[in-house]
């Protein structure tokens, strides 16, 4: 980073606002009370590393500097109760809140195209548990496209529950810890039915979603039967967006509901949009999955553009040229952020192997070992959120 991006040329009081002006010719303008809430001295503390004496409720909300020194690395503000702060330049402008930076430092991610279907990332599965460095490879791959496979590993159980230990916790559902997925006749179960099974996101009818899903080949018919499909839901997304703007913002405004009911085990409801997005238009998640969609109560005005705009959306799902299709062969693992990535399989032969097992990992959980692997290795660490999920939308569009 240029070192005159962060180093300050000057500073005012000018409207009650604080306005630093930066060697890049920059400006941002800072309100007190949001300086004096951030002090991060012995006294007040550190709420990063849970130590915070400072309480919101002890300050004024019209406090003000008494005095003001700069120098091109610091801001030190002695305030009118005599508290004193010191800011470095680098924490301000990576914390400065005029538009231009907040979305600056939003991440948003490219949707994939036919380029990348044709060649999706991957990364040999012993070097991903041998090496930080080739896992953090891994784990930016998912970060930036939503996906990424590895090969090679052992075609034993337990390996991807070892695997997703590597970088987050391993979530139990009623599903239980780990589950199989294993083509057995005799069992009704969705992995049993011979017929394809469309792309979607797995379990939209919780509140929270499995955040990253992986799942692990141990066998597989080798005449390639039983493919696994992957689709963008960013890319689905930004089709619509650009085929029909008001179905796009209907599906961001209104909530879909989801229902999944095992009698005497769970019934999970949940109402979501089926895409979100952040406050400056970019998308951070997707609920795709009409097999589980309840009843929809949303405004009437809104029904007809709504259905436009689902359809057209479900309409892409099903569009085989806009899937990325993998045979997986036992030792293959693919690693896929389910608030983004569509996923599903081909049809499979009557008397065709195939055998699975899959676990899920907070998606809260990944973002956190990105950080701590880079540290770790001694380099640049994101410490912005990264995609929200598909949690709502921040703004009524």
């Amino acid at each position: 980073m240029n070192d005159e991006y962060q180093r300050l040329a000057s500073t005012c009081c000018d409207n009650g606002m604080l306005e630093i002006v930066w060697q890049d010719g920059a400006s941002s303008n800072f309100h007190p009370i949001w300086l004096r809430d951030n002090c991060r001295c012995e006294i007040c503390g550190d709420p990063a590393i849970g130590y915070r004496n400072l309480r919101l409720t002890q300050l004024d909300l019209d406090c003000k500097p008494r005095s003001i020194e700069t120098t091109s690395a610091m801001l030190s503000i002695v305030w009118d109760d005599g508290h004193r702060s010191q800011y470095p330049g680098s924490w301000l402008r990576s914390h400065a809140y005029d538009e231009a930076l907040r979305a600056a430092r939003v991440f948003v991610p490219r949707p994939w195209d036919r380029r990348f279907r044709s060649n999706p990332p991957g990364c040999e599965y012993a070097d991903a548990v041998g090496d930080d460095a080739a896992l953090l490879r891994v784990l930016q791959r998912v970060r930036d496209h939503g996906i990424c496979f590895l090969r090679n590993a052992p075609a034993e159980p337990g390996i991807v529950e070892a695997l997703a230990r590597r970088f987050g916790f391993p979530q139990e559902s009623n599903f239980g810890r780990v589950q199989d997925l294993r083509f057995d006749p005799g069992k009704r179960s969705i992995a049993n039915d011979v017929k394809a099974l469309k792309p979607h996101t797995d379990e939209p009818y919780r509140a929270s979603p499995p955040g990253l899903l992986l799942f692990h080949c141990i066998a597989n018919d080798q005449r390639g039967a039983g493919a696994s499909l992957f689709m963008d839901g960013f890319e689905l997304a930004t089709r619509l967006r650009q085929h029909d703007a008001e179905g796009f913002a209907a599906l961001c405004r209104n909530n879909q509901a989801f229902r999944r009911h095992f009698a005497g085990d769970v019934d999970l409801i949940a109402e979501f949009p089926v895409i979100s997005i952040d406050e400056f238009g970019n998308l951070c998640g997707v609920r795709v999955n009409d097999r589980v969609a309840a009843p929809l109560s949303i405004p009437a005005g809104q029904i007809e553009v709504y259905y436009r705009g689902l359809r057209y959306l479900l309409g892409l799902a099903e569009n085989e040229s806009l899937m990325l299709r993998q045979t997986l062969q036992p030792g293959d693992i693919a690693i896929f952020d389910n608030h983004r990535v569509l996923h599903g399989r081909s049809d499979l032969t009557i008397n065709g192997q195939r055998w699975l097992q899959w676990v899920q990992v907070e998606r809260g959980d990944f973002h956190s070992s990105l950080r701590i692997f880079a540290d770790r290795l001694g380099i640049e660490r994101d410490a912005n959120p990264l995609l929200r999920g598909a949690y709502g939308s921040a703004l009524q569009t």
